[in-house]
């Protein structure tokens, strides 16, 4: 029955009030949980430090803290296609973190924020041969769900040049698909399931940070090694009693991250950073929620410019403020006789305010998603907004009396 679904929503389904006609597929689309200010950047920042807000890309940024800060993130995206088929808008709330230092040459830092999103809704007509007759029924199919991540760890300077990281990443999620289905197409529900999948792993990231003696030149690296996901299934049928199915496990992809940074002048960076998964080609062979499908190894590539804010007393407003552009290009793990990509430009700027230790970072990122449905839907053109907000003060850091 899953299969049919999937064949039918390629050819005559609609949906309705989601975040993309491909969020339905894998675990759903991947959540933009990065700050603002790396959203602005292209999606940079393996090797950008920030010791006002936290970045959770690589934990060997989490050393020299100023301040003791608290972090949250909204976003607001939408998205319309190149055919006749609806678009949708969608609020979020991209998680919270929270850090401090540890004396000079370490930091702590622990957060929540969303991995993975899916919500749609089909509905379809469809057919079953009954005694030599044929009787029509059609079916209206939602979910909604995703993946979340829990993370905590720790960053350490260990000379002027090098600092070393880990991290600690638990997921948690749930998926709810429900169907109702009219047989005869007399307007009346005639039988109807719900289906839970509850989700859970958990993976360990090293981060590696190095900058050249002159200090004009940043290199970041990050390795993500999966130590366990497990999801099982829970079913409510309209007849019968409830039924769940054994913990399965899955193999969550392993990551390799690298960026650089270059200075450029006294108050102007170019960072460029690169990512690729290894995903496995069962990962999604099993684990289903309305659509199968294939896998493929992901990657992503950046770049992004920052005009860096005046760190002076009698500075201008509009010194003070930080001015970023960038461009990108990624793909993602799905795969269904063709890949998935997303290709984007995205600006922002950094506001500080409170004497240099709280900030506001805005961006914008526009981008044209494509890919396997796009005979059926056309491109997808999204147009997504970030506001992220730091809040902190100079907690747990002792100063030399002179």
């Amino acid at each position: 029955m899953i299969k049919r679904i999937a064949i039918v929503f390629l050819l005559t389904c609609s949906l309705f009030g989601q975040t993309s006609y491909y969020s339905t597929y894998g675990f759903g689309l991947p959540s933009p949980a990065i700050s603002a200010r790396y959203l602005a950047l292209g999606q940079t920042g393996i090797a950008i430090p920030d010791s006002i807000s936290l970045n959770v890309s690589n934990p060997a940024l989490w050393d020299g803290f100023m301040t003791t800060s608290v972090q949250g993130q909204m976003g607001v995206s939408s998205f319309s296609t190149s055919s006749d088929l609806p678009g949708a808008t969608l609020s979020q709330f991209l998680g919270f973190s929270f850090k401090f230092p540890i004396g000079k040459d370490a930091g702590f830092a622990m957060g929540i924020i969303p991995y993975s999103r899916m919500k749609g809704e089909i509905s379809y007509n469809d057919s079953i041969d009954f005694y030599g007759e044929p009787v029509r029924y059609s079916s209206d199919v939602d979910v909604e769900g995703g993946i979340s991540e829990f993370f905590l760890g720790g960053g350490y300077r260990i000379g002027e040049r090098l600092s070393l990281g880990l991290k600690t990443r638990l997921f948690f999620g749930s998926y709810l698909t429900r169907m109702a289905t009219d047989v005869l197409d007399d307007g009346s529900v005639n039988t109807y399931y719900r289906k839970y999948v509850v989700v859970e792993g958990s993976q360990l990231e090293l981060g590696a940070y190095w900058i050249s003696l002159n200090r004009k030149l940043e290199l970041g690296a990050t390795y993500t090694q999966n130590l366990n996901f497990d999801y099982y299934r829970y079913y409510d049928y309209y007849f019968g009693d409830d039924t769940t199915t054994d913990v399965q496990s899955l193999k969550f992809p392993t990551t390799f991250q690298f960026g650089v940074r270059r200075k450029l002048g006294e108050a102007l960076a170019f960072s460029a950073d690169f990512a690729y998964s290894m995903v496995s080609t069962s990962l999604f062979e099993d684990f289903s929620v309305i659509n199968t499908s294939s896998t493929q190894d992901p990657f992503c590539v950046g770049i992004g410019l920052e005009k860096q804010p005046a760190i002076k007393v009698n500075a201008s407003y509009w010194q003070k403020m930080a001015f970023r552009a960038g461009a990108f290009y990624k793909t993602e793990a799905i795969y269904q006789s063709g890949k998935l990509s997303e290709t984007g430009i995205s600006f922002g700027v950094g506001v500080p305010f409170n004497h240099y230790s709280n900030r506001i970072d805005l961006a914008v990122v526009a981008s044209i998603r494509d890919g396997f449905l796009s005979e059926t839907i056309g491109k997808e053109k999204l147009l997504s907004f970030y506001a992220s907000v730091t809040t902190g003060e100079l907690w747990f850091k002792r100063f030399k009396r002179f």
